[in-house]
């Protein structure tokens, strides 16, 4: 038998989730440098400078990421004096501020915790950075063996940010279900995975159960119980989900059509900067179920996105099938296709995009 580990991050969540920040960090020292988005800052930073007061631990400086997660915006971050002299990394903010910072904790040896702002993805909880060129074009997938020591998630802030990233976060977050489940098909599965592929229902069930109630009280700033368990179930189920079932530096079952569809059509110019990940992510579900052939599932899941407003045909990412078709060749060598239960080609794409294109 095979000898191996599998980590997820603890976490704490709640208003004032900040406030176990001394009890999980204070074990790996008492300097710490808050890196991370400029907006997420603003919000985070009275909340976390008063969870440290007196507490020992002292908070160096509040650092900008750089705006993208770039090896370029890592490297400038590693020359920063505060950076070099702290002991810990509290990454604050979305999915590329906190990519970004997992890049400079592999890089420093440093130990990194999750500040989510926004709930729009699993990057706080997940081994993985999503790398993008300096022309905001998909670059690479950078793997690691450990998560964040410790997620923290306020939700008051959360249900305080713009909705669109919670409507982005549905997306992202039930695609999991889809893909996992689909890549995993057929498959002898180690207990990891198969645990990972079970508890990837949870994606779909809880956004079905409370996304559009969740959405209307992220509207009115109310940190509910419909919006802590969307949230919960964008940044701790799914990031679980996918350490399951990627662990030790492969992608294994975590990804597929939906995902590369986004990162395929991010070779255009400037569809990263103008599109939420998540919403495109959400939409790529109807193409992976089109080239599947579930039909039925299909159109129940075009039914749910019209609740919560994601899109439902191709015209609503705002793409042709021609620019789909100009993209398929990055899409069909998308590392997130390797361990699929079937060849997707570029011409099954194209004809899945014709069938949503109504």
């Amino acid at each position: 038998m095979e000898n191996y580990s599998v980590q997820v991050p603890p976490y704490t969540v709640g208003p004032e989730a900040y406030r176990q920040i001394e009890k999980q960090c204070h074990i790996y020292g008492k300097k710490a440098v808050v890196v991370g988005g400029k907006k997420a800052m603003a919000a985070a930073k009275d909340k976390l400078l008063a969870a440290v007061k007196d507490t020992g631990i002292e908070i160096l400086d509040f650092v900008w990421f750089g705006g993208e997660c770039t090896f370029n915006n890592a490297k400038k971050l590693e020359q920063l004096e505060a950076v070099r002299q702290a002991d810990m990394i509290f990454a604050v903010g979305g999915g590329k501020a906190i990519d970004t910072c997992k890049l400079v904790g592999i890089d420093f040896e440093k130990p990194y915790f999750s500040f989510p702002t926004i709930a729009s993805n699993c990057a706080p909880t997940s081994a993985v950075s999503i790398v993008y060129n300096e022309d905001g074009t998909f670059c690479k997938f950078v793997h690691f063996l450990e998560p964040a020591k410790h997620v923290f998630i306020n939700t008051e802030i959360i249900a305080n940010a713009p909705k669109e990233y919670l409507w982005a976060g549905i997306g992202d977050t039930y695609a999991k279900y889809y893909e996992v489940s689909i890549s995993a098909r057929g498959e002898k599965l180690e207990h990891f995975k198969a645990m990972g592929v079970q508890l990837s229902r949870m994606c779909m069930e809880a956004m079905v159960e409370h996304g559009a109630q969740a959405l209307k009280d992220n509207e009115q700033g109310v940190a509910s119980y419909a919006l802590e368990q969307v949230a919960l179930d964008i940044i701790i189920t799914a990031g679980w989900v996918s350490l399951l079932v990627a662990r030790e530096h492969t992608m294994d079952y975590n990804g597929g059509v939906a995902h590369a569809f986004f990162y395929g059509l991010c070779n255009l110019p400037g569809f990263d900067e103008d599109h939420l990940h998540g919403v495109v992510v959400g939409f790529g579900v109807l193409l992976l179920l089109t080239i599947d052939g579930k039909e039925e599932e299909c159109q129940k899941l075009i039914a749910f996105n019209k609740t919560v407003g994601l899109p439902a045909k191709l015209s609503e990412v705002g793409v042709t099938v021609e620019e789909v078709a100009k993209c398929a060749p990055f899409m069909v060598k998308d590392e997130d296709l390797e361990h699929y239960p079937y060849v997707v080609t570029e011409e099954m794409i194209v004809e899945a995009a014709k069938k949503l294109d109504y």
